[in-house]
């Protein structure tokens, strides 16, 4: 301890910052002063000199990191290892190392603990300028391990702490991200409110994609084209978001990845999950939380409902099938469902599977005859396969094309007939009059809900009296809901309505006077034909002994007997255009 007290003690330096300190206002010239003048407290030698004193400016280690990182992911704790382990022997370069606080150094018990396993294995000493620790004393290593486990109970306590008013503040409407999402901004108190020109445009994404069944690709498109600001560009103009824009792209160019996320995001029906991540991962949507606060409305829900079925059917849908042998197109690929085969999935809702392309050769001469037939005749994929015998593709193809050339000789009487069904103007606006005020009866329960607990906790009213109220403000909220689910069905027929009336004058115009000019224009006609009908159920039969069937005979197999054409258009108004038998009589399979 003498040879110590006669020579100076070099001491090197650890300052730590993290988005963290914003708040504790530990910044780097704070830290560093309140260390530089421990230094000086520790006094002088014999010979006058600084018994302390600063290792050098090359020995100020400084980490922008978290407190909670490993130490050997700190790219400065790792240069301080790396500067004293490879010094040569009998010339370290320090002999202390000062923090300000040990939570410069860790937040972890066992971050710290790893810490000062390294310096004792090196021995190497450690000092805090505010704790007033110094590890070369028993008692100054005693109190170290004390207090990093305190450090580290208030960083717990901190994040809990902080969670909880995080909640509070989100169950209360607070929107809580940088950003707030497209179609919407902050209010003055941070909760969202509804930003006309977004919204407008949201409403178009829905409307495409659920009435006028565009793809999100197409949908992209069509706002290029429109030239319809990108959300990024659409937030800096609004000034929602500060800064130059990241993207690299033309300002109206949308990405069809991000039509996806708008058209699958609740938000625009009110509805705000949270805690989608943990530790930087993204949680399974089971384990979301709920806020009970209802945000302003863009998409009423059964459009969103819609679009939500439509993501998981375009999910499956099969593009373009083209033989390039023969160059075939398939003209009802991904459209024909096998009724057949058809099952309730954990929705209750009846999947179907669908019936794909198909060729056999036949005749001396190697020609191909095309089909289609049930994806469940896979032996390979499905251990029970489907029994319904496959179709020609030119028949029923036929039969398709049409269709849907009598559905286009007269369109406007079936728009005709919707709109004399539809609800009169000052009806639809009673139901929106009712739904804005039953929307804030709904959001006014959370906080109704937190007034009764006040009033109970300050024994202003009893535990029975605050039971019976919570029920009865239960049975409120649930009427409340049903209320609305009721206007916001009315409300979609009414939109989808008008939407496919104009979606059908387009087609109608596009395509109405010169479908016959496109019959032999085969990719022509698989856009008009997939535009128009979202899917064909084919219905079958047990075969009996008058069927006349091609192929090998087995048992129990089953005849198509009829098809349901469900169009993109309200079915209830033209169920007797679509509903037809047909019955399959073939030589050639």
């Amino acid at each position: 301890m003498d040879s110590k007290e006669e020579s100076q003690l070099k001491v090197a330096l650890y300052l730590r910052v993290s988005t963290d300190d914003q708040l504790d206002k530990y910044g780097i010239p704070a830290q560093r002063d309140a260390i530089e003048n421990l230094i000086k407290s520790k006094g002088k030698l014999k010979d006058g000199q600084d018994k302390m004193i600063l290792a050098g400016e090359e020995y100020v280690y400084i980490d922008d990191i978290s407190g909670t990182v490993d130490v050997n992911e700190r790219p400065a704790f790792c240069r301080l290892k790396e500067d004293y382990i490879n010094a040569p022997e009998g010339s370290k370069p320090f002999n202390f190392v000062a923090v300000y606080r040990i939570d410069r150094f860790a937040r972890k018990v066992r971050i710290l603990m790893n810490i000062l396993n390294f310096f004792e294995r090196y021995k190497i000493e450690f000092i805090s300028a505010s704790e007033s620790i110094d590890t070369s004393t028993p008692f100054g290593r005693a109190m170290l391990g004390i207090l990093g486990v305190i450090a580290e109970l208030e960083m717990e306590t901190i994040k809990e702490r902080t969670q909880r008013g995080r909640e509070q503040a989100i169950q209360g409407g607070i929107f809580m991200g940088a950003n707030s999402p497209y179609g919407y901004k902050k209010d003055e108190y941070s909760r969202l409110e509804i930003l006309k020109d977004e919204a407008k445009v949201v409403k178009d994404i829905f409307n495409l994609f659920v009435i006028s069944k565009l793809s999100p690709q197409k949908i992209a498109k069509n706002l290029k084209d429109r030239e319809i600001s990108t959300p990024e560009f659409s937030a800096i103009a609004n000034s929602k978001r500060k800064g130059e824009a990241k993207q690299k792209n033309s300002i109206y160019f949308w990405r069809p990845e991000k039509i996806r996320d708008i058209l699958s995001n609740e938000i625009y029906v009110g509805i705000r999950y949270y805690n989608k991540t943990s530790q930087g991962k993204r949680v399974p949507k089971a384990e979301w939380k709920l806020s009970e606060f209802h945000n302003p409305e863009i998409i009423l829900p059964p459009i969103f409902d819609l679009a939500q079925q439509r993501l998981e059917e375009f999910a499956d849908r099969k593009t373009l099938t083209v033989k390039k042998e023969q160059d075939y197109i398939y003209l009802l690929s991904a459209l024909l469902k096998c009724d057949h085969c058809k099952e309730v999935d954990n929705k209750k809702r009846v999947v179907r599977k669908s019936w794909t392309g198909g060729k056999k050769k036949i005749g001396k001469e190697g020609k191909y005859s095309y089909y289609y037939f049930c994806n469940k005749k896979n032996v390979v994929k499905f251990s029970t396969v489907c029994s319904v015998i496959p179709i020609p593709a030119d028949e029923i193809e036929n039969y398709i094309v049409n269709f849907i050339k009598r559905l286009l000789e007269n369109p406007y009487a079936v728009y005709q007939y919707q709109r004399n069904l539809t609800s009169k103007k000052l009806e639809v606006e009673k139901l929106y009059r009712d739904k804005e005020e039953f929307e804030k009866l709904l959001s006014a329960v959370p906080q109704r809900r937190t007034r009764l607990l006040e009033q109970h906790e300050h024994q202003m009213i009893s535990s029975a009296i605050l039971e019976e109220r919570i029920s009865n403000l239960k049975l409120e909220e649930e009427r409340y809901r049903k209320e609305l689910d009721i206007i916001n069905f009315k409300l979609s027929q009414e939109a989808i309505s008008k939407g496919y009336e104009e979606s059908f004058r387009q087609y109608a115009g596009k395509y109405g006077k010169g479908l016959e000019k496109i019959i032999n224009d085969k990719k022509q006609l698989y856009e008009v034909i997939h535009d128009l009908i979202y899917q064909i159920i084919i219905y079958s039969r047990q075969k009996n002994e008058t069927d006349v069937i091609a192929g090998r005979k087995k048992e129990n197999q089953f005849i198509p007997e009829k098809i349901d054409i469900q169009l993109n258009l309200p079915q209830d108004l033209l169920r007797e255009l679509y509903v037809q038998r047909f019955g399959v009589k073939s030589d050639n399979l």
